[in-house]
């Protein structure tokens, strides 16, 4: 009788296992990032005979470095360790198609020059400069307690000549939302390429400044000739907000929103103090200035030219923030002792973006101007004094509008923003003959997000970039050029 039932027992357990067969694998679009874990990179899809509690699943997975990866997770399955290029999963099945999550929990030592490898697919890497609830190392309140912020937006970035990338963002304090509120300019910094990144500091301070609260929406340039980094940041006048309510004809900090600049000459480890450049860049005694309520860079990144002149796209509205509005550029050919500014570019914009071009010509690119759709792109020969209208193919945007940017390596430029109808599908597109026209472009993070990124060459072959992630998270990626379609 006991041989019987323990018979019985055994061919119960033989009609549970399931074979599993015809495995597909396919990427989500996100890339895996060092201290996340819990986006999934891709989703696991198999066929099984019969219903099992408990199934062993093999999938091809590899990294540029096997130390690359902690672990990974197939649905809610445990941990699993790649051994010999594969992963094997112990998870439960039903007959039929079978669908799960994949989630890759990175070293901290991952690189985000690797990737990994899923049953053929490849999956970027990246890391995280910003991060919800992060301290700021030299922001202390009265307890001493340093201060904390959920909130990190408008990232920009830039390389030094010695090869330090240099982040900036604001640090907004108490929400999420625009100036005029508790923000300030922080900027965090990476010397392995941005792998891993430093402890934020705060590089612009509204404490002191006359007029309203908060300094933001900044943007940053590295001075090849002598390694300085400049930022440039817009200060809340005392009447409320820098954008709706700048009076025309005026530079008080009462009435109008206030430039400020500062500058680090230790890899932005320390900042000066900050210095308003209202006045002379708003040019009050020049005719062609009488209708700017406000000029204010970018936001993102600024330039460095052939000659040594150094540029900030910038963006020109109309006294309480009336249309039209225009895009410009704020220059100084001093190394930044003076700055002034260009002419109103004619054809519409606000926050902008530049690129040089081989010929030594400047190609400025605009959020607004070229439609509700579109994005517009005008070109100078003479620093702003003179614009021309330049046709391209159509660069997207969303329908709430959304900023972009763009930067040059070698003869081909590179372009990103949300390419969409919303603020999603954060793409790169490339560009091989000065921006007349641009590929289809790549996808590098297909997420809803809030949309802002910005660029810095890394060598003659790869493109970096910081962006808005989910979660009030700021990325970073590094993207080989021939991986941009």
């Amino acid at each position: 009788m006991r041989e019987k039932l323990l018979l019985v027992t055994l061919l119960g357990a033989a009609v549970a296992q399931a074979a599993v067969s015809g495995i597909s694998v396919k990427p989500t679009g996100v890339p895996a990032f060092k201290g996340i874990k819990g986006e999934p990179i891709a989703t696991v899809t198999f066929a099984a005979s019969a219903e099992a509690e408990a199934e062993r699943v093999r999938l091809d997975i590899r990294g540029t470095n096997p130390s690359d990866v902690a672990c990974l997770s197939l649905g809610t399955s445990s941990c699993a360790r790649i051994a010999n290029d594969a992963a094997t999963f112990t998870v439960p099945v039903k007959a039929g198609q079978n669908t799960f999550p994949l989630y890759a929990e990175l070293s901290p030592t991952a690189s985000v020059e690797g990737s990994l490898c899923v049953a053929g697919k490849r999956i970027r890497i990246g890391s995280v400069v910003t991060k919800p609830a992060q301290q700021i190392s030299d922001r202390r309140l009265k307890d001493g307690r340093l201060r904390a912020s959920k909130n990190f937006r408008i990232p920009g970035i830039t390389r030094t000549p010695k090869g330090t990338l240099v982040a900036c963002f604001d640090i907004r304090y108490k929400h999420s939302g625009d100036l005029p509120a508790d923000i300030t300019v922080g900027v965090s910094t990476s010397t392995d390429g941005g792998d891993t990144w430093s402890p934020i500091r705060t590089a612009m301070d509204y404490a002191g400044m006359p007029g309203g609260q908060g300094i933001g929406d900044a943007a940053i340039l590295a001075d090849p000739s002598n390694g300085r980094l400049w930022l440039m940041a817009l200060h809340t006048p005392g009447s409320g907000h820098p954008i709706w309510k700048s009076a025309t004809g005026t530079a008080d900090p009462a009435r109008c929103g206030q430039i400020y600049v500062a500058y680090s000459d230790d890899e932005g480890q320390t900042w000066s103090s900050p210095r308003n450049i209202t006045a002379e860049i708003k040019r009050l005694d020049d005719p062609d200035t009488t209708a700017w309520g406000l000029l204010f860079q970018g936001p993102g990144a600024g330039i460095a030219l052939k000659d040594g002149t150094l540029v900030f796209p910038a963006q020109i509205w109309g006294g309480n923030g009336k249309a039209p509005h225009h895009g410009a550029l704020i220059y100084s050919k001093d190394h930044g002792k003076t700055w002034t500014s260009s002419k109103a570019n004619p054809f519409g914009g606000s926050e902008s973006t530049v690129v040089q071009l081989a010929d030594g010509s400047l190609l400025l690119n605009t959020r607004e101007g070229g439609g509700p759709a579109t994005r517009v792109t005008a070109r100078t020969d003479d620093l702003g004094e003179t614009w021309q209208k330049v046709k391209t193919t159509p660069l997207r945007q969303p329908r709430n509008l959304c900023q972009a940017a763009m930067t040059r390596i070698g003869g081909t430029l590179i372009f990103s923003n949300p390419n969409s109808d919303k603020r999603d599908t954060m793409t790169l597109r490339k560009s091989t003959d000065g921006g007349a026209t641009w590929s289809k472009g790549t996808v590098y993070d297909p997420r809803p997000c809030a949309g802002y990124s910005s660029l810095v060459p890394l060598g003659d072959d790869a493109v970096g970039v910081i962006y808005e992630g989910q979660s009030d998270y700021t990325y970073f990626l590094r993207v080989p050029l021939k991986d941009i379609e």
